[in-house]
C-alpha cells in the first residue's frame, strides 16, 4: 500500500510539471458526442477533424422558445411559453422585456432602431425601442392588393438596413411578405417554385374543370423561416421532401428573387438559417444537425446529432432555431430542453474560415499557406483544393492548377488553367515541332527518290502487299468499305460470306477497348468518371449484353417474319455497323485533349455524328442482311425493340424468383440444422 503512494505521488508530480508547459489560455475538451462530415473529391461526404466544440450550455427558465437573435455581444431570446423576449449578455439575463399585446412571441429580429417580433396568437408585428418600451404595433395590411381574404399569420420576421420588413406567414405559399417601417404592403418575395410533371400537363390537356377541381393543387411549399444578410440579401429554409428534391430547402436570394446558391447537400427538415460576417450560411434541421454553406452553397461542414434521451452536452433534441455571432460562436436554440447550446469554432474551423474569408476578398495567394496547413490536417477537404488551384493559377503555375482543378471537380477552373497551359506550351514549342515535321517530310521525300533508282524498300513493299491480300486484313477493310459504301459493304458479309466470326468477335473486344481508353484517354474535360470507382465487369455487360440481346431478338423476330439473314451475319452486320465508332472514336478521344471548355462543340458534334452514323449504319444492316423494304425494317426494329424488354422482364422475374427459392432454401436449411 506504501508502495502504491509513493507511485501515485510521482505520477501527480509528473502531471503538474506537464502542466505547467501548457500553453496560456489551452483548453482541454472532452469528445464531441457528434461526428462531423465534409465535402470530398467526387462531391461525397467524408469524415473530418472536429469543427465545433459544445461551449456553455444556457439554462435561464425557458419554456417552448421559439426564436433567438444574436446582436452585438447580446443574446435576444423568444420565449414564447412565458410571453417575453429574454435579452442575455453572458450567462446572465440582462433585460426582460413584455407586454399585454405578447402572448406568444415565435420571431425576432434586432437593429440598432429597434427590436421587432411577431406574436403567432394576436398576428401581430410589435416593434420595441431597445428600453423595451412599446414603440408600434402592425397588424394585417389593409391595401387591397393585399387582398381582403389573405390570411395573415406571421411566425418568423427579418430586417434589412433600409428597415423593410420581410415576414414569413405561416402556410402563405406566396413567399415572404415585405413591408415598409409603418406597415405598408410591398409585395411577395422569393416564393418557392413548382415541378409541373407530364402527367400534370396531360390533365390539364385533357380533363375538364370539374375534374381538375377535385385533383390535388399543385401549389409551391411555403417558407419555413427566413435571415437577412449584411448586404440585404435573402435567406429562405423550406421544410418537406418535395422542397428538398428541388433544390430548395435553403435558397439565397437575389434583389430581383433569383437563386444564388443551389446546394448538392440538404436536409429536408431545416428549421432556421443563419449568415455570419463573411457570408457563410448555416442551416439546421430539427434533428440538431448543423450544415455550414459558403457563400457559393459549397458544404464546409455538416455535424451534429439528435439527442435520444441521454442528456448529453453538445446533443439538442428538438431545435427551433439558431444564430452566430461575430466571433464565429453558433448558438442553438432546444426547444423542448428549453436551453440554449453554445458551439465554439476549433482551432481547424478557425483557419477554414480564415481562408474562405480571403478567398473572397481574392488573397489567393496570401491564403496559400494556410490552406496549404488545412490540406495537410486533412487531404479530402474538398476547397482546400478549390483554394489551392486559385493561388497556383495566380502565380502562373497552370499546371499545378489544373492538378488542384481536377481534386476539386472545378471543369471550369481547369478548362481555364489548360487554355493557359496549352498557350504556354504553344509558345515554347511550336517552331521546334514544325521543324521535326519538316524534317520527316525531306527524310520522306529523299527515301522516295533513293527507293525509285535503288529498289532497297522492295521486299519490305512485297510483305506488305502480301500481308493486306491476307483474309484479315481484308476483312478489316471492310470497315473502311462500311464508312464509304454501306451497301458494298452488307453484300460482302451476306452474299459473298467475306467476314468470319471470329474477326466479327475481335472487333467486339475492340469496342470494349474503346471504353476503357475513354476512361484513360479522353480529357477530364469531357469525362470526369473516376477510374477507382469503375466497376470493369460493369462496363463490359453494359455494352455486351445490349448488343448481344439485340442480335439474339433480332435473328428470332426475323425468322418468323421472312427475314433472309443468318444469326451469322446479324452477329457480323451488327459490329460492322458500328465502324464509325470502332474507327473514329480513338482519334476523337486524342483530340479531346487539346480543346478546352469553350471549344466543346467540336467534340460533342463529333461524338453525336458518330452515334448518328452508327444508327444509320444499323438500320441498313437490317434492311440489307434481311432483303427487307423500308416498311418491314421498321416493323422489324420496332418488334425487335418490344422483344428485348420482353426478355429484360423474363430475366428480372426470374431472378426474383430464384431470389425467393434461395431465401425458402435457407430458412429450410437453418430450420433442419436447429432442430438437429
Amino acid at each position: 500500500m506504501r508502495h502504491f503512494g509513493k507511485k501515485a505521488c510521482g505520477w501527480i508530480c509528473l502531471l503538474a510539471v506537464l502542466a505547467l508547459f501548457l500553453p496560456e489560455g489551452a483548453k482541454v475538451h472532452a469528445q464531441t458526442p457528434y461526428l462531423t462530415w465534409t465535402q470530398g473529391p467526387n462531391g461525397w461526404m467524408v469524415y473530418t477533424q472536429d469543427a465545433y466544440e459544445p461551449g456553455m450550455v444556457l439554462n435561464v427558465g425557458l419554456r417552448s422558445p421559439e426564436d433567438l437573435f444574436v446582436y452585438e455581444d447580446k443574446l435576444y431570446v423568444a420565449d414564447t411559453g412565458n410571453a417575453r423576449i429574454l435579452v442575455l449578455e453572458g450567462r446572465e439575463i440582462v433585460q426582460e422585456i413584455t407586454a399585454e399585446e405578447m402572448t406568444s412571441p415565435s420571431g425576432l429580429s434586432v437593429t440598432d432602431e429597434y427590436i421587432y417580433a411577431v406574436d403567432r396568437n394576436s398576428q401581430k408585428i410589435l416593434i420595441f425601442r431597445h428600453d423595451g418600451s412599446l414603440y408600434k404595433q402592425l397588424g394585417k395590411p389593409t391595401e387591397k392588393v393585399f387582398g381582403e381574404n389573405t390570411t395573415f399569420a406571421p411566425v418568423k420576421i427579418a430586417v434589412d438596413k433600409r428597415g423593410n420588413l420581410y415576414v414569413v406567414s405561416e402556410g402563405s405559399t406566396s413567399g415572404v411578405m415585405q413591408l415598409s417601417i409603418d406597415g405598408s404592403f410591398l409585395g411577395y418575395f422569393g416564393s418557392n417554385r413548382t415541378n409541373t410533371s407530364l402527367m400534370m400537363i396531360l390533365q390539364r390537356t385533357f380533363f375538364t374543370q370539374e375534374q381538375l377541381d377535385k385533383l390535388f393543387k399543385n401549389m409551391p411549399s411555403s417558407v419555413t423561416n427566413i435571415a437577412v444578410d449584411e448586404l440585404g440579401l435573402m435567406y429562405t429554409v423550406t421544410q418537406g421532401q418535395n422542397a428538398a428534391e428541388q433544390g430548395q430547402s435553403v435558397r439565397k436570394l437575389s434583389i430581383a428573387g433569383a437563386d444564388l446558391i443551389s446546394p448538392h447537400v440538404y436536409s429536408g427538415g431545416f428549421v432556421d438559417v443563419a449568415v455570419d460576417k463573411n457570408m457563410n450560411i448555416y442551416a439546421i434541421d430539427s434533428t440538431g444537425t448543423i450544415y455550414e454553406y459558403d457563400s457559393y452553397g459549397n458544404v464546409i461542414f455538416a455535424f451534429g446529432y439528435v439527442d435520444s434521451e441521454m442528456q448529453r452536452i453538445g446533443l439538442v433534441s428538438s431545435a427551433a432555431a439558431m444564430d452566430v455571432s461575430r466571433e464565429g460562436v453558433l448558438y442553438v436554440l432546444d426547444k423542448s430542453k428549453g436551453i440554449i447550446q453554445e458551439y465554439e469554432p476549433t482551432d481547424f474551423a478557425v483557419k477554414v474560415h480564415r481562408g474562405l474569408s480571403d478567398y473572397m476578398d481574392g488573397k489567393y495567394a496570401e491564403a496559400e499557406e494556410n490552406w496549404r496547413e488545412i490540406n495537410r490536417a486533412n487531404t479530402a477537404f474538398l476547397f482546400s483544393y478549390e483554394a489551392l488551384a486559385k493561388a497556383s493559377f495566380k502565380r502562373q503555375d497552370y499546371t499545378q492548377a489544373m492538378e488542384y482543378y481536377k481534386v476539386a471537380g472545378n471543369v471550369s477552373g481547369y478548362s481555364q488553367a489548360y487554355w493557359y497551359a496549352r498557350n504556354e506550351w504553344i509558345e515554347s514549342n511550336l517552331a521546334p515541332v514544325l521543324l521535326i515535321l519538316l524534317g520527316l517530310f525531306v527524310v520522306w521525300k529523299v527515301i522516295r527518290v533513293i527507293n525509285s533508282r535503288k529498289h532497297f524498300l522492295d521486299p519490305v513493299e512485297k510483305q506488305w502487299k502480301r500481308l493486306g491480300k491476307s483474309s484479315f486484313v481484308q476483312q478489316l477493310k471492310l470497315l473502311k468499305l462500311m464508312l464509304k459504301n454501306p451497301f458494298d459493304a452488307y453484300y460482302s458479309i451476306h452474299h459473298e460470306e467475306k467476314v468470319s466470326v471470329f474477326t466479327a468477335t475481335l472487333l467486339y473486344i475492340w469496342l470494349i477497348v474503346l471504353q476503357i481508353t475513354n476512361l484513360y484517354i479522353t480529357s477530364y474535360l469531357f469525362n470526369q468518371t473516376d477510374i477507382a470507382y469503375v466497376n470493369f465487369g460493369s462496363l463490359v455487360g453494359s455494352i455486351l449484353l445490349p448488343l448481344l440481346l439485340f442480335v439474339v431478338c433480332n435473328f428470332l423476330v426475323s425468322t418468323i417474319s421472312g427475314g433472309e439473314g443468318k444469326l451469322k451475319h446479324v452477329y457480323c452486320g451488327t459490329i460492322y455497323a458500328l465502324s464509325p465508332y470502332l474507327v473514329l472514336m480513338l482519334p476523337l478521344q486524342i483530340i479531346s485533349n487539346i480543346l478546352t471548355e469553350n471549344e466543346r462543340f467540336f467534340y460533342e458534334f463529333g461524338f453525336g455524328a458518330i452515334i448518328c452514323w452508327c444508327g444509320i449504319l444499323l438500320y441498313l444492316m437490317v434492311q440489307e442482311v434481311h432483303v427487307y423494304s423500308v416498311s418491314e425494317t421498321i416493323k422489324n426494329i420496332c418488334i425487335t425493340v418490344i422483344t428485348m424488354l420482353l426478355f429484360l422482364l423474363a430475366a428480372f422475374t426470374l431472378y426474383l424468383l430464384g431470389q425467393q427459392l434461395w431465401q425458402f432454401v435457407v430458412s429450410i436449411y437453418k430450420e433442419v440444422a436447429l432442430r438437429v
